[in-house]
């Protein structure tokens, strides 16, 4: 069975004791510490690299979402809060689940059952990789279509869905993570370049680095695509010239 290490992030110290005490019913999860607002929480995920966190939107000296900002964390996300208006935002990172308080003993079981879930069809998707003159089946309402893979110029996550964009505009909404096509493409084609999108590499047009980071310019795209700081360093250690 795999276990996740786990961050409880809250600004309220009773909110995090009874969170912490529902979790130690679940033999898969860690509980390997806490934190009650952004500074502190950095500092825990940047020294404890937890599997998963469960996320307050208000904290002690920011959001949720801004603390997301100041770090690129790649585990899995479960945000717990009061404020149900901001669940449409948390599904566009990629939020796991999406927990109002006070949290039940049957809700949390289902967030921790879908979040194995979810992890046993990446397990399984990565079984199969993609080869660049593939073809793949995808159906959309009443239509099927068949796209090549070499034609795939973009992919961004929605929520639970993605969104793929080939070199003629045409896009297609599927039910399957991120994290899914990542581990099933040619990395020598595709690349992960921020939680929300990857690029095909032979329809880069230009890139501009800013900073720390990079923006890239995609054939046929007319916004430009943010590279964040965590990708960046992944795609400078794997693909540039040594």
């Amino acid at each position: 069975m795999k276990r996740y290490s786990a961050l409880v992030i809250d600004d309220e110290r009773l909110a995090r004791f009874s969170l912490t005490k529902k979790l130690r019913n679940f033999s898969e999860i860690d509980i390997v510490g806490e934190a009650s607002g952004i500074v502190s929480a950095v500092k825990a995920i940047e020294a404890l690299k937890p599997d998963l966190l469960f996320l307050d939107i208000q904290l002690s000296d920011g959001n949720g979402f801004d603390l997301l900002d100041k770090i690129d964390y790649r585990g899995k996300i479960i945000f717990v809060t009061a404020y149900d208006e901001y669940a449409f935002r948390a599904f566009e990172i990629n939020a796991q689940d999406y927990l109002l308080k006070p949290v039940s003993a049957e809700r949390l079981k289902n967030a921790i059952n879908r979040l194995k879930s979810e992890d046993q069809k990446e397990a399984f998707a990565a079984v199969s990789k993609f080869r660049y003159d593939d073809r793949i089946m995808i159906e959309q309402k009443n239509s099927i279509h068949f796209l090549k893979i070499d034609n795939i110029v973009l992919i961004n996550s929605s929520k639970s869905y993605t969104v793929i964009i080939d070199k003629t505009g045409k896009k297609y909404l599927i039910y399957r993570p991120i994290s899914e096509w990542e581990s099933r493409l040619p990395e020598e084609h595709f690349c992960r370049v921020h939680r929300n999108s990857i690029v095909n590499f032979n329809f880069i047009e230009k890139t501009e680095k800013t900073g720390n980071t990079a923006v890239i310019s995609m054939t046929g795209i007319p916004d430009p695509v943010v590279v964040s700081r965590g990708y960046y360093k992944l795609m400078k250690s794997r693909y540039f010239f040594k």
